[in-house]
């Protein structure tokens, strides 16, 4: 039950309060939504944690990334020669990277979960999604800490415990 919780219905578990309200249920839903419709249920992310890296990345929705481009998780791309400039976003700070744009909030939060969910880089993540499912038990420090190559931040997995926790 702790699993079903914790990755199809997430409202049992976070208040929702405070001008992050809207972000949260926007997010979530389309966690929601992924959870139920496009994985197997070993493979489900929990909401908290889609909700919490989405916040980090992004300032609570607030990033230019977010308001411009949809990408809620800094999902970036490798640059081509054919590229369309509609399609991507690009640091003030280094023009060399490439920020991908989305239509909108859930296509930016499916492709996340996809890559976490089938990314050989997140094995690791993968492999802890599934013993957690078969022993009904959700581990965020775990789960965050197989999580390595996704943040080059040091405070990075701190900071993503830190929102989770302040969402319980």
């Amino acid at each position: 039950m702790k699993i079903i919780c914790a990755t199809l219905m997430f409202y049992c578990n976070i208040p929702i309060y405070g001008d992050q309200s809207e972000f949260i249920k926007e997010i979530g839903e389309c966690a929601i939504e992924y959870n139920a419709n496009y994985t197997e249920p070993a493979m489900r992310i929990p909401i908290k944690l889609v909700i919490a890296i989405s916040a980090h990345e992004t300032g609570w929705g607030t990033s230019r990334f977010a308001k411009e481009g949809n990408n809620y998780f800094g999902i970036q791309v490798n640059y081509h020669k054919d590229y369309d400039p509609d399609n991507y976003l690009k640091p003030k700070e280094n023009n060399n990277i490439l920020i991908k744009k989305y239509y909108n909030t859930c296509e930016s939060v499916n492709e996340f979960m996809d890559i976490m969910s089938h990314s050989k880089l997140y094995r690791g993540f993968q492999k802890e999604l599934i013993n957690q499912w078969s022993i009904d038990e959700v581990s965020y420090i775990r789960l965050i800490g197989n999580m390595t190559r996704y943040s080059h931040d040091i405070d990075w997995e701190y900071s993503i415990t830190s929102i989770i926790n302040s969402m319980e």
